[in-house]
């Protein structure tokens, strides 16, 4: 069996598994987790066929489900099995904020806002600059020097997928 892990992206579409060419994949749980302390945030949830785009019409199989400040939503019951290029893709919201954090504990991937560029040179890890406000994905971490950022544009929100190979 296999996991993955996501942070959902706030009002935008975060894809959590494409399935690679070649393979297909029973999916046997799905989780969301309202990871806040406070507050609701809601989700829709698409299971898209290759080639499809994603669509409230079309793809959306769970609309709008709200969940409580430290819940967790399980989608289990059902049994799904995706073929090459079909994906699982989640809408979140709402944006929440994020508290400083040290760039020392930027992860590859994350999306990021500089808060104090200190010592660190935010363009080695992908922000065009060196200016505080300004939002970049990491890269090549892990970041040197003494600036601070925060999470940008991410949801309370964190799913995961777990599957098997058929």
């Amino acid at each position: 069996m296999a996991i993955v892990n996501e942070h959902l992206k706030s009002n935008t579409f975060t894809t959590i598994l494409t399935v690679p060419a070649g393979k297909s994949y029973a999916i046997t749980n799905i989780l969301v987790c309202n990871n806040g302390s406070t507050g609701t945030a809601d989700f829709d949830m698409h299971l898209v066929p290759q080639g499809d785009p994603t669509s409230n019409y079309d793809t959306r199989v769970i609309n709008n489900l709200t969940l409580p400040a430290g819940e967790t939503f399980t989608f289990d019951n059902e049994k799904i099995v995706l073929g090459t290029g079909d994906k699982i893709i989640f809408f979140a919201d709402p944006t929440v904020t994020f508290t400083t954090v040290d760039a020392t504990t930027m992860v590859n991937g994350k999306t990021y806002e500089i808060v104090t560029a200190g010592s660190t040179n935010f363009t080695l890890y992908g922000a065009a600059n060196n200016t505080p406000g300004t939002v970049f994905t990491m890269i090549n971490a892990p970041a040197t020097g003494s600036g601070t950022v925060k999470l940008s544009g991410y949801s309370n929100l964190a799913a995961t997928v777990s599957y098997l190979e058929v």
